[in-house]
């Protein structure tokens, strides 16, 4: 087995075709590895027909590595990447909507705000919603210095990540183009 000593944040970059059941193929891997799923981002590429699946377990980089392999056998995955939070720079969003129940309540807000680097987007009479981008730390940060008022309701996305340095999928666009152009031309 592994030491759980040796686990840490893996973050996933998947570049698979956008087509339906994909999202499932690659979970029911992590499911029967167990591995639990801490964030999951998918979005459009700057390429046509490719989707970027981001997801993070958290897990040892051995591990991680194995199911990477996995992935790599699932047909419409074109490409996989792990990476350490260091080799990474990644974001979430978070928004909070804080109940403000007189005029105290929306200056300890703002102070926390300011401070923390937050913003609020929308006022209303009976709550703040405030919106927080950063890391997972930072966001926490945020959600604790609110601890003495009401959250009504709070939620944040998934990780956003690209490489800190170019690699191998920095080269994207220009790897699908030739990909696409040699599917075209099997197929003539």
């Amino acid at each position: 087995m592994f030491n759980d000593k040796n686990k840490c944040a893996c973050t996933f970059s998947i570049f698979a075709e956008n087509s339906p059941g994909v999202l499932h193929r690659i979970i029911v891997l992590f499911t029967r590895r167990k591995m639990n799923i801490e964030s999951l981002t998918v979005s459009h590429t700057e390429t046509e027909g490719i989707s970027r699946f981001t997801l993070v377990v958290n897990d040892t980089p051995r591990n991680a590595e194995k199911i990477a392999a996995q992935l790599r056998r699932i047909i419409e995955v074109l490409k996989v990447q792990v990476s350490q939070n260091e080799e990474l720079i990644y974001k979430e969003i978070a928004f909070f909507r804080i109940e403000t129940p007189d005029a105290h309540t929306r200056q300890y807000i703002a102070h926390h705000v300011v401070r923390l680097g937050a913003s609020i987007v929308s006022i209303d009479p009976e709550a703040l919603v405030i919106e927080k981008t950063g890391n997972e730390e930072e966001i926490e940060t945020l959600f604790k210095s609110f601890k003495n008022v009401k959250i009504k309701e709070f939620i944040r996305s998934g990780r956003i990540a690209i490489r800190k340095h170019m690699s191998e999928l920095n080269n994207t666009a220009e790897t699908f183009k030739v990909m696409e152009n040699q599917t075209r031309i099997d197929l003539q």
